[in-house]
Order: structure tokens, then sequence, then C-alpha cells
């Protein structure tokens, strides 16, 4: 059981059992504190059973996604009869039954199950309604790390966004001033990187394709820069461009490769992007370590881990080995 739920259960156990005292409170001509220290006990022990197999049985059900009314009526018939187990360790202590002394044998068990059935199903619905309500604050932690991980990833990518119209218009007038090819061909795949970033910066998911897309024009302006020093390879076939991955991935994970690694004419940096099936795209670099890294944000590929998690509930796969350093993303 989850160390937060002790107090919980502790209180309604204790609770509920007084209550169930009641009855043989109010029948008793003179009151009489050693029977009903015994009553409380006998009652608080089967709550606390109660509580513990509740526990264990949800928690256990989510593995096997069953239906919740046949793990409702399953838990609650199955725990009630625990009370028959606790009336016979109970009757070894005392010579007369506990509770209904005055019953009949068949009568008598009819009812401690009745009895028991009513106190596990309270239970069960006490630990299912904080089950609902722990699971709903979760969802809500997730949704709001994923966003934080979004305009991280935003933030990283684009450096700067105080007024995308206003640089729109710049690069526009920028390219028309300019009668050289190579410089009009720059601003126009930088326009296409700042465009693509404002575009998917509130949505979860791009396909293969617009990722593809948007990473040949940031690989333009990477050669630019680096122009020898970096080998880019791209191999990855058409069956795969419907399937998704969060927006900005790649960029994430050459930009992190880039940082990383020695990129020099003399100690090319070689990147492959490729598909392995239709299940996973790989990202691979060889690796030649820097031996001293810039200060960065450090978002990279621990943005990338996180939003895996948060969006789809998968682990991406990283391989490290002497020479070569892999990163391997379901593809959605």
């Amino acid at each position: 059981m989850k160390k937060q739920n002790w107090i919980p259960g502790l209180i309604v156990s204790l609770g509920v059992s007084l209550i169930a005292a009641l009855p043989r409170v109010i029948r008793m001509e003179k009151f009489e504190f050693h029977p009903i220290i015994i009553s409380v006990g006998y009652n608080f022990t089967f709550c606390i059973f109660c509580w513990l197999a509740h526990q264990f049985i949800l928690s256990k059900s989510k593995q096997f996604n069953i239906n919740n009314g046949v793990i409702a009526a399953f838990s609650i018939v199955v725990v009630s009869s625990f009370v028959f187990l606790l009336d016979m360790i109970f009757s070894l202590v005392s010579d007369n039954p506990l509770l209904l002394p005055d019953a009949e044998g068949g009568k008598r068990l009819y009812i401690l199950l009745l009895r028991g059935i009513v106190i596990s199903g309270l239970f069960y619905f006490i630990i299912y309604y904080l089950h609902i309500l722990s699971e709903k604050q979760r969802n809500m932690l997730e949704i709001a790390a994923l966003k934080q991980a979004q305009l991280a990833a935003n933030i990283s990518s684009l450096k700067e966004q105080l007024s995308p119209h206003f640089l729109f218009n710049t690069l526009n007038t920028l390219s028309t001033l300019t009668q050289e090819q190579s410089v009009k061909e720059y601003v126009s795949e930088l326009a296409n990187v700042y465009r693509y970033v404002l575009r998917y910066k509130n949505i979860d998911t791009a396909t293969i394709e617009q990722e593809l897309n948007f990473i040949d024009s940031y690989l333009y302006i990477i050669k630019m820069r680096l122009e020898d020093a970096i080998e880019i390879v791209i191999n990855v076939d058409e069956q795969v461009f419907n399937k998704k991955i969060p927006p900005l991935t790649l960029q994430l994970l050459v930009e992190n490769a880039i940082k990383h690694n020695i990129a020099s004419p003399t100690r090319k940096l070689r990147i492959a992007i490729k598909n392995t099936g239709n299940d996973l795209l790989e990202v691979t670099n060889n690796l030649q370590p820097k031996t001293s890294v810039q200060h960065t944000t450090g978002i990279g590929l621990a943005n990338v881990m996180q939003r895996y998690h948060l969006l789809f509930g998968k682990e991406i796969g990283i391989e490290k080995k002497d020479t070569v350093f892999t990163i391997k993303l379901p593809l959605i």
C-alpha cells in the first residue's frame, strides 16, 4: 500500500470500528470496558485487512485490463470472506462467539457474511474513489510537465521569438535586397525553420514527413556554418512518412550531437537518420566527444525522453558504444 494511504486507512478503519461497536454498547445493561475493547479490536482488524486487500487487488487489476465491475464484485466478496477466518481466530480466545452469540449457526454465518460484504464494499468504494482522485492528480501533473517540456523545446529551437512577424518581414526584405542566390536560399531555409517552430509550438505530434521536411531546412543552415565538417545521411522509407513523433525531435537530436562532438574537416561528424522497419527511427552519430562542452540549457535529449514518456507512455532507446551513439525513437 502506498505510504500516503496509511493515514486515511487508519482513520477510516478506526471510525468504522467504533461505529460497528455502538450496537453492542447500547444493548449492554451494565457498561463493561473489556468486551468493548475486544469488539473494537475485532472490527479494526477486519477493516485494516479490507483496506490492505482492496489496495492490493486494485493495484494488480491495472496489469490485466479487467472490467471495473468484475473487479469490484470479486474484491468485495473475496475480502468479506475473511470475516469467517477472523471469527474462528477470536473464538479460540473466547468461550462465546464475539459477534451475534445468541444467533443460530446458519443464521449467524449469513449475518456475518452480510456484515462483511457491507464493510468490504464500503472500503472498496472509498479506496476506489481515492484511486480516481490520485489518477486525476497524476494526469494533471503530467499535462503540466508536458507543457513545460514543449515550452522548453520551443525555447531551445527558437532563441528569439519576441516578434515573429518582424522576423519574417526582415527575412523577406533581405531576400529581395540581395542578388546572390546562396543568400536568398539561406534566408528562405531560415524562414522555413522559424515557420515550422512557430506552427508546431502548441502541437504535440508531427508526421515523419513533416519532420524530415523541416530537418532539411535546418540541416541546410547547419551545413552553411560547418561546411565539410559534418556529413548527414537520411534514409527513411516512404512507408513510415505518416508515422508520428513529437515535433522538433530530430532537430534536438542533431543539435545534441553537434554540441557534444568534435566536427572539423579532418574529423567529420557523421550523422545518419534511418528507419528500422515500421516501428523505429534511428539517429546515429560517430562518437568523438569534445573535451569541454559550452554551457547549454541541457534539455535536448532529456526533453525528447520526457515528451515520449508523457505523450505516448514509451521510452526511447539509447545505445552508446566505443565509436557510435544511437538513439532509437518509437514511431506512433
